[in-house]
């Protein structure tokens, strides 16, 4: 079974970390004093490159100005020697402030919900800030030339480094990557939108991984110090930021051994060559990144990962028991609405999108929502999932206030889905989609046996599915957190007839087996007649007409509005 293959890996994964371990316990015994201090500072630059990884493989973040964090902790060592500061005290400080730091410039960054350029350019002038400062406070920090710091001897330190180094990764593992922390930040960082409309909080769980690089490349820092043996303020420049950044790409993200071994070999490399060649290896290190950049994005741990994995997806999780979903029977008369609508309004700058829509949809029916383009349907729907928010009006869900509610915490009021084109995270198995949606459902529901293939689908990314494999992958995506009200935008968009038809009859059975209510925004009449139970006509922004499909084709404003008949 796949299963039983993905606990294969994860045992070959384990047995390989000892042996690596074993290893380099072994190194001093075998190598000179400078080859043992080399591979010492490549493990200090390792462990920054798994720092950053946390980041910008795992949380999708890209952080040019890194090197703010991993200063700061070489300073805090150097500073504690210097002052007479405890060391402990001295890192407990640096450890709580480059992680408040972390947490300030991430959220700021994800604010404009596009995070790459204001991050760049916040961490980058954090980044210039401290090195001014370290250069300018010469009373604090030695100035240009910097702080000494004493050394142990060669051996002890790289022990101490060691242990420090599978320590902390040992932990992020566990507590970061191995987890339903990691399960969530996948998710988080391939499908954003995707992951909201599952219950993940994003920006939380992108906020948190952000933190925790910040906090691991200040540890990656503090074990610098004492091996370079001085720390002055380009520890905190661009040179530093930059040749991180080329050490993850190369070496590979969201890979721990990609991120240690692109590191190491290359800071070896540095330190072997010297001063002589420096200049050719700055050369052809530029033109491997750039070939790699090229070839192999995923760097050279994804060319290997590709191989062995052989195109599988790169994350198992552990499968979630589905638990007893929401009941299917017919709502009782004077039943709570699922949807209550009064007064939306929506303007983007001087163009009124939506004025004064009032909506209601029953619990356990099917309500289409047609009209021209432009008549405002799509804005409606991301008002209702909580991806815009309404210039006026109220939004009930299941009689409670949504108004203000992000979309993760509506997934949790019964909440659920499907955009125009398929929205699953294409680098995952179906199965393990499946499982994630299952994480953050507040109930979750057996499958319809029609599903129950992608559900044990671990074999092939879901990227690779056809069009309307990836619509059905959505739909038991959806229906997984056994939704009580499910949002669909256009969902046969782009299928054949045929497939069209089969996700229509599907869409009706959901309805029957589940009791959920349905706002679908639709123009294939045919289809509309087929689901609708009331059908709305959306026109300028407002509802012009409401009732039956019969009545609606008929009605004069709706043939003059979305006919064209005049």
């Amino acid at each position: 079974m796949l299963v039983s293959a993905a606990g294969h890996r994860g045992r070959f994964a384990v047995a390989a970390t000892v042996l690596i371990l074993l290893a380099l316990a072994a190194v001093p015994f075998g190598l000179s004093a400078f080859a043992v201090a080399t591979l010492t500072l490549g493990l200090c630059y390792g462990l920054f490159t798994y720092g950053l990884d946390l980041a910008w493989g795992r949380a999708g973040l890209l952080s040019v100005g890194h090197a703010a964090f991993f200063g700061c902790g070489a300073y805090a060592v150097a500073l504690s020697e210097e002052h007479g500061v405890p060391l402990a005290l001295a890192l407990v400080v640096a450890l709580a402030a480059t992680t408040v730091l972390g947490l300030i410039v991430v959220r700021i960054g994800l604010a404009s919900g596009i995070p790459d350029a204001p991050l760049i350019l916040l961490t980058l002038g954090v980044s210039l800030l401290l090195q001014k400062a370290a250069t300018t406070l010469t009373s604090v920090t030695g100035g240009t030339n910097g702080l000494a710091v004493s050394t142990s001897d060669v051996v002890t330190t790289y022990y101490r480094t060691l242990v420090t180094v599978a320590v902390v990764v040992g932990l992020c593992t566990w507590l970061i990557v191995r987890s339903r922390f990691g399960a969530r930040l996948t998710a988080a960082a391939r499908n954003p939108e995707r992951a909201a409309q599952s219950g993940v909080d994003t920006v939380r769980v992108r906020s948190a991984a952000f933190a925790a690089s910040a906090a691991v490349s200040t540890v990656a820092g503090a074990l610098y110090a004492p091996v370079a043996g001085l720390v002055s303020p380009p520890v905190f420049g661009l040179g530093l930021s930059t040749g991180v950044l080329v050490w993850l790409a190369l070496g590979g993200r969201e890979s721990t051994l990609g991120a240690l071994l692109g590191a190491g070999a290359l800071t070896t490399g540095q330190q072997i060559l010297g001063t002589t060649w420096q200049g050719w290896y700055i050369l052809a290190l530029a033109a491997l990144f750039v070939l790699v950049v090229q070839v192999a994005p995923g760097g050279l741990a994804g060319l290997v990962r590709a191989r062995l994995a052989r195109g599988a997806p790169t994350l198992t999780l552990p499968p979630a028991a589905a638990r007893p979903g929401r009941p299917g029977p017919a709502p009782a008369p004077g039943a709570e609405a699922a949807l209550s609508l009064r007064g939306i309004a929506k303007s983007f700058g001087p163009v009124r999108v939506l004025d004064g829509v009032d909506l209601t949809v029953q619990p356990g029916r099917c309500v289409c929502l047609i009209g021209p383009n432009g008549a405002g349907k799509s804005t409606l729907l991301a008002i209702v999932a909580g991806q815009l928010t309404a210039d006026a009006g109220t939004l009930d869900i299941f009689g409670r206030d949504a108004s203000a509610v992000p979309v993760h915490r509506r997934v949790a009021m019964g909440l659920g889905r499907m955009f125009q084109i398929p929205s699953v995270i294409t680098e995952l198995s179906p199965a393990d989609n499946i499982r994630l949606a299952r994480m953050e459902a507040p109930a979750r529901a057996d499958l319809p046996e029609e599903y129950r293939d992608l559900e044990t689908d671990d074999a092939i990314e879901a990227g690779t599915l056809p069009l309307a494999d990836r619509r059905r992958l959505e739909l038991a995506v959806v229906l997984a957190g056994a939704p009580r009200l499910v949002l669909l935008d256009e969902p046969a968009a782009g299928m054949g007839r045929q497939d069209a038809w089969r996700l229509t009859r599907e869409l009706k059975q959901v309805a029957v087996r589940t009791g959920c209510a349905m706002l679908v925004v639709e123009h294939d009449m045919e289809i509309v007649r087929e689901l609708a139970d009331e059908v709305v006509v959306l026109d300028g922004g407002r509802i012009i007409a409401h009732g039956p499909m019969d009545a609606i084709v008929t009605d004069t404003a709706v043939r003059e509005a979305y006919l064209g008949a005049r």
